[in-house]
């Protein structure tokens, strides 16, 4: 992964990460103000809270999910492919040069 793909990985990881912590806040938030009674208007705010914890799980899913297909169609260069290894050794069992 080069310099350029790093930068983007730690912003979209930041971005999740505030996001998911948005979520736990609200649902926190919902479940105060639904036991705690604090105003009139408390079940309100509870509601109100709940279905915007529930409509920023569901852009959390999304946007994780497209992050990952970005993330695994990323190319890692810091190691040796996992193909050419494969290759190499099934190319070693054919021609019987394997040790045992």
């Amino acid at each position: 992964m080069d310099e350029s793909a790093k930068q983007i990985f730690k912003m979209k990881f930041a971005k999740l990460t505030m996001d998911l912590n948005a979520i736990f806040f609200l649902a926190a938030l919902s479940i105060l103000a639904t036991f705690l009674e604090i105003t009139s208007y408390s079940h309100y705010i509870a509601v109100i809270c709940g279905v915007s914890a529930i409509l920023l799980a569901l852009y959390f899913r999304k946007a994780y999910m497209n992050d990952k297909k970005w993330l695994m169609a990323q190319d890692d260069t810091s190691g040796k492919p996992a193909k050419e290894t494969e290759i190499s050794v099934s190319a070693g069992e054919q021609t019987g040069d394997i040790d045992a």
